[in-house]
């Protein structure tokens, strides 16, 4: 019988360290999915991820623009669970209804080219946040209420108008020095602390 070479050996000694990244399963990533919100505006995402990597940067915050998102969406619903914000509900502007009439016309008529759209550019704008099913709720459950509220001038409020929004208030709150996020240490590392209003 012959001695065993190194790469045989190597290959029968027992792995050390995480798994390869295609054997892991991912189910934090599967169980917690994000939720896309379209109509987001950019400056309202780059708000939010300026404020997270601030917070990273300055304070050592673990979680992201998720764990970000989720205090702001946090405040600006318990500002409107108080009464103190309310929902501005608009009809977007430049929508209407399409509505045919029969007339005599005097030539015919082309349809126009569609328009070419730049480079990578986006058609809408949407942002995609993991954050608790109690917000998403939250969020669906405004919208019924708001929609009634503006009726008949409002036929369809998304859930990105909401978002938007309750996360426009909080960042204004957080600008005015009302609001403030603080790390604080959890267990191990630090993440992202509840609001306070100031």
């Amino acid at each position: 019988m012959r001695p065993k070479t190194l790469s045989e050996t190597l290959a029968e000694a027992p792995r050390r360290g995480r798994k390869p990244a295609h054997k892991r399963q991912r189910r934090w990533e599967a169980d917690h999915r994000p939720h896309t919100f379209v109509g987001v505006p950019v400056e309202i995402r780059a708000d939010i991820r300026n404020l997270a990597d601030f917070l990273r940067r300055e304070e050592g915050m673990v979680g992201g623009v998720d764990a970000v998102a989720r205090e702001l969406l946090a405040y600006g619903l318990n500002e409107y669970a108080l009464g103190q914000l309310e929902m501005v509900a608009a009809p977007s502007p430049g929508k209407r209804a399409l509505r045919g009439a029969a007339t005599w016309v005097t030539g015919p008529r082309t349809i126009p080219a569609p328009s070419a759209a730049a480079p990578g550019e986006k058609k809408t704008s949407s942002a995609s946040y993991r954050l608790p099913q109690e917000q998403v709720g939250a969020i669906r459950r405004i919208i019924p209420t708001e929609e009634e509220k503006a009726a008949p001038a409002v036929i369809h409020l998304t859930q990105g108008q909401v978002f938007t929004r309750l996360v426009t208030c909080a960042l204004d709150a957080y600008r005015a020095g009302a609001f403030e996020l603080r790390t604080t240490p959890l267990a191990t590392v630090q993440g992202l602390s509840s609001w306070s209003a100031a």
